[in-house]
């Protein structure tokens, strides 16, 4: 499977197949339109999921992947519920890393309700080092990308250390959230009631998205945290945009 993967500026490395588009879809959308390749990789197929199942869930990444635009979209294919960091996952991750050779990986926050989403983050944060360590799986050309970000799920007060302004693929990244249309809710369904499924979540996410926006003056956004310190090479120009100057535009 690790033969599939395709270079990519930037790559998502989450637990399950909708974690990426429900916290930072709109950061990969953002970066496809801005001339980027962008990527992502779950580690499970979401099998213990209370919801659809793991073909259905597969198709709807599918769906996913196209509408955002992604060049790389790759299952590892764990077992779902089992993550936990050890020497073989962050081994595994390196050759993710040296394959698609991404300067920003997005994981998930290194505090959250689910325990695989803190289990990935914590493989993908101590894989970043060793991704450049020549003899840490030496059959790879080294690979260390520039920065980790881990997006803010909300499940969990966190404050952000940036925040990207996504206003302007809003819609795009509704609609491939909404791929994932098992997980969410349907009239008339018989599955199990889930947070997720709930009706009221799709306006959740927005709401988080208008919050971390209102943050700085636009629309939308999503909030990321990073232990590293952000480069600014002009700080006059990083400043220099007017807070609800111009209402948000497709690209």
């Amino acid at each position: 499977m690790l033969s599939e993967f395709t270079p990519c500026d930037i790559v998502a490395i989450t637990a399950h197949p909708d974690d990426m588009e429900i916290c930072c879809g709109g950061t990969l959308a953002l970066a496809v339109h801005q001339g980027w390749k962008a990527g992502a990789v779950e580690f499970t197929r979401g099998e213990l999921g209370t919801r659809g199942t793991v073909a259905i869930r597969s198709r709807e990444a599918e769906e996913a992947a196209r509408v955002l635009g992604l060049s790389c979209r790759l299952n590892l294919e764990l077992p779902d519920g089992h993550l936990h960091d050890s020497d073989e996952a962050r081994k595994l991750i390196v050759r993710v890393l040296r394959l698609m050779r991404p300067r920003v990986v997005i994981a998930p926050p290194l505090r959250d309700h689910h325990p695989d989403h803190i289990a990935v983050a914590e493989i993908v944060s101590r894989s970043m080092h060793l991704s450049g360590v020549a003899k840490c799986v030496p059959e790879l050309e080294p690979w260390r990308p520039h920065v980790l970000l881990h997006y803010l799920s909300g499940t969990r007060p966190l404050a952000p250390s940036l925040v990207v302004d996504i206003s302007s693929v809003f819609e795009q990244r509704t609609r491939a959230m909404m791929c994932h249309r098992s997980q969410f809710f349907a009239e008339g369904s018989t599955e199990r009631k889930t947070r997720i499924a709930h009706p009221d979540f799709p306006k959740v996410i927005e709401g988080r998205l208008r919050h971390f926006g209102g943050l700085i003056g636009v629309a939308f956004a999503e909030a990321f945290s990073t232990e590293e310190p952000v480069p600014v090479a002009d700080v006059v120009a990083l400043y220099a945009r007017t807070p609800w100057a111009h209402p948000p535009q497709e690209p």
